[in-house]
């Protein structure tokens, strides 16, 4: 007993000190719980995401914390506006916790600051239990309830709880597009609308002002039809099955916020209707939860409800579903079909006595207690396999006239409009009537109130701001580091301003220093080193790297592993000396000693960049030599330089941005391409800039002019010029091929002529190829040809084609109809000059023996039902067994053609020989194509354009008659030594040499120097020989005038004769950098450029000359001196 009586004495004394501990640990709780913004609270709930919810009060707001909010995001303001519906306490607040509704536009880290702060607490009312629901309308980035002011020491519960207005309400929210909506959230937003509106009075309007669903008395069309509906106990979403806590419709209905699992529980599916037709049930059933402590368990309401369905009148052809009914004959189901077609038409139905068919049942009830309704009756067959079949309708129907009149229920007019808002600027409130007309024969009155009001005017009010303040400091946090330096921070939060108010003045957090202790730093390799050299160059040797540790420090732990590895090299086996190259001294460069099967390597020349490489190799008795070194991998200077800005204007290309430029950069590489290439490297940068330039043209981000289409062609036949065929050889082996160039020009041909803004037809004429790119739609396509009629090239060796494509119109078909009409094809015909010559297929035996040409079509056709021929002309004499040849890189190892012809296939050409100079070919498929010919014993590759047998007979002719007079003259000179003599010598002297240079230029037009300098040669003395016929017209009116005997006179002559054509060939050489002296079919000036002036324009001056000095010596010779005076008359050479 004495234990026991002192027990209380130690809890009376430690009694202060516990609640000293408790509320010193509330305060500490409620300083700790500072807001720091939306969803950062330790008692914070951020909802974003979601477009619908629920939440009770206590499970937001519990009851042991002192500062709670809950917040909901809104995903787009400018998309979504906020809804909510509150289901308030049914009991007035009580105590000191106050709960306040918000919005917000956003949150400030940097000065902890709600901007656009607006208050609903006018609009919700959570301490007015007179409206048990509040609706509110948020338009902002934010929607936030927050309980504002902790709880006082003294406001404890019994049970140690808070109590506050927040204890018993329950919130649900929604969040709805601006935009289309959707169904179910239209039908829930309805729902609260109809509910919200019925409910406002002026004391408490309408919180909804405005929705994007087109409501209809609260709802958006039948809920039954409605895609969204819970069946079951699953609630659908979008057609996704979630649990009820998803579903739009609140699931607990203000049970106190504790959210109980008493209650109804969800509606089954709709049953089977009970009829076909004629107006049957559905029905469905719930389910009751009992709540514990509630009478009755706490469900109102009924077990199972039904509704009507297939109300549709039965017609006279409806028929049951009944078992009986297919027990009928096939003959009974037609007359029974037969029947009811005369029932449609007006005659009565056929009636059978049937013995098997069971008595009417009695008339069905009226389907309608008033008003005009339905009856029906049926019957059943009952048949065996002895009876007789049953034939008629199984079930009849009847109108029923119902004598009772149909009660009228009482209907709402249209609202009318809604009145002006109560207030200018703040919240006001508006509101709207409508008038009921009175139900009639016994019918329900209106339902729903008779007047709405809702809020409006939310714009703020001036001279109402209110100025942010600051919360308390937080305490410091723990040190950012548990060693070395660190960072403590501690914040604080603005609350406001409001309604324009100012700013919180100041920091929002604040930072320091920390420090504990100096951090242990562990040793870390550094990165390998590359590995050195390996100790034998063969025959086996090792090679060694090494790392080097960093740290370790303040107590770290060392790196582990080695610090250097090594491995083996060198394995390859040690050449013998007459298997390794000597050192050589080869084009200026020094090649160092290099084992066979390996290649050498130095750099380009200045001019260029890149490396040249050279291999050593073993012959066939095993002895190593040098081959030529190869330049594929030297580029020159300039032709780097366009590359790299080629690939700049493609990287823009790519990315879709315009630019300027591209123009400038093909004219470059034209002038370029024009002075031919150093290497054959340029030969590669070359092709991938046309390659990249094509790229671009394909981009809608330039357009090429037909300025740019020259050009990019002139490029091309300057890559062709024969200069450049040691290149192409060399290229050959290691880089760009036949291949590469066929696919750019088609490539090519494919951008430009879709491209092409009308159809239209494309020639580009140059010295090397002609390039023809027409055009045309596939619903009036015609047979093409090359050259077409009315061909205009300005080329002197494509003037007059000889080679011919046609193209049959069955080509541009797509097989479908309607395709046809709307497609358009590009037809692209190359034709190479002397590309045959570096494709390296002369063979002992065989040579190409025609030019080259190619032929596309874009969209690529199906297939060619009609042949595409091509004509070739011969290019060599003494050939035989013409071949037609095409590309076809399909073609593998084991194809039937000769291993030496590479990718050349005669495979889809059929050859058809038409003389000894010419060939057609017949060919089923689009390629390139050119003629293969076998080199006769006794052939000597002269080509076909050799002088012809009239113009070596009419300049040999020439020449020996002109010959033999200069011998004469030379022979008997004493006697008639002269001045009109010298000149006729000279003038023969100039003829002989124009008719050998003629001769020769005619064999030599595939040597453009050669062929240069014979067309500036005769050039020159063309010039020559007109020039001595206006020396003789001169001396002739130098003799009529007398004034021959001057030496000064003579050196005239000469300077006349052969100085003055000097002139103008130098000039013309000069200005034309010897371009357009020589075309490919003649050594002669070309008639492109005017060059040709430069000789038709001096021999008319000459020619013009003549005749006025001839005119002025006839006039003196026919005047009276002149025919008295015969001295005269032999001066004059008359």
């Amino acid at each position: 007993m004495r234990g026991q009586a002192a027990a209380p004495g130690p809890i009376w004394i430690l009694a202060p000190l516990l609640l000293l501990l408790l509320l010193l640990g509330r305060w500490a709780r409620a300083a700790s719980g500072a807001d720091i913004g939306p969803g950062t609270e330790q008692c914070t709930t951020l909802v974003q995401g979601k477009f619908f919810g629920y939440f009770s009060a206590a499970a937001v707001f519990p009851a042991n914390a002192s500062r709670c909010s809950w917040t909901l995001r809104n995903p787009d303001p400018r998309r979504y506006t906020l809804y909510m519906k509150v289901a308030k306490a049914p009991a007035p607040c009580s105590g000191p916790g106050r709960v306040r509704t918000y919005q917000f536009d956003s949150f400030l880290e940097s000065t902890r600051t709600y901007l656009g702060v607006e208050s609903f607490d006018e609009v919700l009312r959570l301490c007015d239990s007179s409206a048990p629901l509040a609706f509110l309308q948020a338009s902002k980035q934010f929607l936030q309830m927050q309980r504002q002011q902790p709880p006082q020491d003294g406001d404890l519960g019994p049970q140690g709880e808070f109590p506050s207005s927040s204890d018993d309400f329950s919130v649900e929210y929604l969040v709805v597009g601006n935009r289309n909506p959707s169904h179910a959230a239209c039908q829930m937003l309805c729902r609260w609308l109809d509910a919200c509106l019925a409910g406002s009075r002026s004391s408490h309007p309408c919180g909804i002002m405005q929705t994007p669903c087109a409501c209809l008395g609260g709802d958006v069309g039948d809920p039954a039809s409605s895609p969204l509906v819970p069946r079951g106990d699953v609630c659908l979403r979008d057609g996704v099955a979630g649990g009820p806590e998803n579903c739009l419709t609140s699931l607990t209905q203000d049970r106190g916020g504790h959210g109980s699992a008493g209650g109804w529980k969800l509606w089954s599916l709709w049953g089977e209707c009970t009829r076909d037709c004629g107006g049957g049930l559905q029905t469905r059933t719930r389910t009751c939860l009992p709540t514990l402590g509630v009478e009755g368990g706490g469900c109102e309401g009924v077990l199972e409800e039904g509704r009507l369905c297939n109300r549709k009148a039965c017609g006279p052809t409806g028929r049951s579903s009944s078992r009986s009914q297919s027990l009928r004959s096939t003959d009974a189901r037609r007359r029974e079909e037969f029947g009811d077609e005369l029932q449609q038409f007006g005659f009565p139905s056929p009636q059978t006595g049937d013995p098997a068919a069971e008595e009417w049942s009695p008339w069905s009830v009226c389907s309608s207690t008033c008003g005009e309704g339905w009856q029906t009756r049926t019957r059943f067959c009952v048949s065996s396999s002895y009876s007789t079949q049953c034939s008629g309708p199984l079930r009849e129907q009847r109108l029923c006239n119902n004598s009772a009149v149909c009660p009228v229920h009482g209907a709402w007019d249209e609202w009318s409009p809604w009145s002006l808002c109560s207030s200018t600027c703040g919240r006001g409130f508006r509101d709207r009537t409508r008038t009921c007309r009175p139900p009639q024969f016994g019918g329900n009155p209106c339902e729903g109130p008779e007047k709405q009001t809702k809020f409006c005017n939310i714009a703020l009010c001036p001279g109402r701001a209110v100025d942010g303040n600051w919360n308390e400091w937080s305490s410091w946090s723990t040190c950012s580091a548990s060693c070395s330096q660190g960072r403590q921070q501690r914040t604080r939060e603005c609350n406001g301003p409001s309604y324009g108010g100012a700013e919180c003045q100041g920091h929002w957090v604040e930072t320091r220093d920390c420090f504990l202790q100096q951090c242990p730093v562990d040793g870390k390799w550094q990165a390998w080193a590359s590995w050195g050299s390996c100790s034998v160059t063969c025959g086996g040797g090792s090679q060694r790297r090494e790392r080097v540790c960093s740290g370790p420090f303040f107590g770290g732990a060392a790196c582990q592993g080695p610090q250097d590895e090594y491995r083996q090299c060198g394995a390859q086996r040690c050449p013998e000396p007459h298997e390794i190259c000597d050192e050589d001294n080869f084009g200026a460069v020094v090649w160092k000693e290099t084992p066979a099967g390996e290649v050498a390597a130095v750099r380009c020349p200045r001019n260029a960049t890149g490396l040249i490489l050279r291999r050593c190799e073993l012959d066939e008795e095993g002895i190593a030599f040098w081959e030529p070194p190869t330049y594929i991998r030297c580029v020159s200077i300039d032709y780097r330089n366009i590359q790299m800005m080629t690939r700049e204007h493609l990287a823009k290309a790519q990315r879709g941005l315009p630019g300027e430029g591209v123009s400038e950069v093909i004219q470059t590489l034209l002038e370029i391409s024009q002075d031919g290439t150093s290497y054959s490297g340029d030969l590669l940068s070359t092709i991938d800039v046309l390659r990249n330039m094509t790229e671009i043209f394909r981009r809608a981000y330039y357009s090429p002019t037909p300025g740019d289409v020259q050009n990019f062609v002139q490029i091309i036949s300057n890559l062709l010029a024969e200069e450049n065929r040691d290149k192409w050889e060399e290229a050959q082996l290691m880089g760009p091929n036949a291949k590469e160039l066929f696919r750019l020009v088609e490539d090519f041909v494919d951008v430009i002529g879709f491209r092409m803004k009308d159809l239209r037809d494309a020639y580009q004429v140059t010295d090397n190829l002609v390039l023809s790119i027409h055009k045309l739609p596939a619903s009036g396509a015609t047979d093409i040809s090359f050259p077409m009629k009315g061909w205009r090239a300005t080329g002197d060796w494509a003037k007059v084609p000889e080679d011919r494509v046609t193209v049959s119109k069955s080509v541009f078909s797509t097989g479908l109809a309607e395709a046809d009409d709307s497609s358009v094809f590009v037809v692209g015909t190359v034709l190479y000059r002397n590309l045959g010559s570096f494709l390296a297929l002369q063979r002992n035996t065989t040579v190409l023996n025609s030019k080259v040409i190619s032929v596309t079509v874009k969209p690529p056709p199906r297939s060619l039902l009609t042949p595409l021929e091509i004509e070739f002309a011969h290019m060599y004499n003494g050939t035989t067994n013409q071949t037609c040849i095409l590309w076809d890189e399909t073609d593998g190892p084991s194809s039937s053609a000769p291993p030496q012809l590479g990718p050349w296939s005669w495979r889809g050409c059929r050859t058809v020989p038409l003389d000894a100079l010419r060939t057609r070919c017949l060919c089923d498929r689009l390629s390139t194509f050119a003629i293969l010919a076998q080199l006769s014993a006794d052939a000597t590759m002269d080509k076909v354009t050799v002088p012809s047998v009239t113009l070596i007979v009419g300049c040999g002719v020439s020449s020996l008659t002109l010959l033999m007079l200069v011998i004469i003259y030379v022979s008997v000179w004493r006697y008639i030594r002269s001045e009109r003599s010298v000149i006729l010598i000279n003038f023969c002297l100039s003829i002989i040499s124009s008719n050998a240079l003629i001769l020769i230029g005619q064999t030599q037009t595939r040597n453009k120097v050669v062929c240069t300098l014979v067309a500036a040669f005769l050039h020159f003395f063309f010039l020559s020989s007109f020039c001595w016929v206006l020396t003789e017209a001169w001396q002739s009116y130098m003799a009529v005038t007398g004034r021959l005997r001057s030496r000064l006179v003579r050196k005239r002559f000469l300077c006349l004769g052969w100085g003055l054509p000097a002139l103008v060939v130098a000039i013309s050489v000069g200005f034309t950098k010897a371009k357009g002296y020589s075309t490919m079919n003649y050594c002669w000036l070309s008639l492109e450029g005017g060059l040709l002036y430069a000789f038709v324009g001096p021999a008319a001056a000459v020619v013009l000359v003549n005749m006025v000095i001839g005119i002025l010596v006839f006039n003196k010779l026919v005047s009276k001196d002149g025919i008295t005076d015969k001295k005269l008359k032999e001066r004059a050479g008359l």
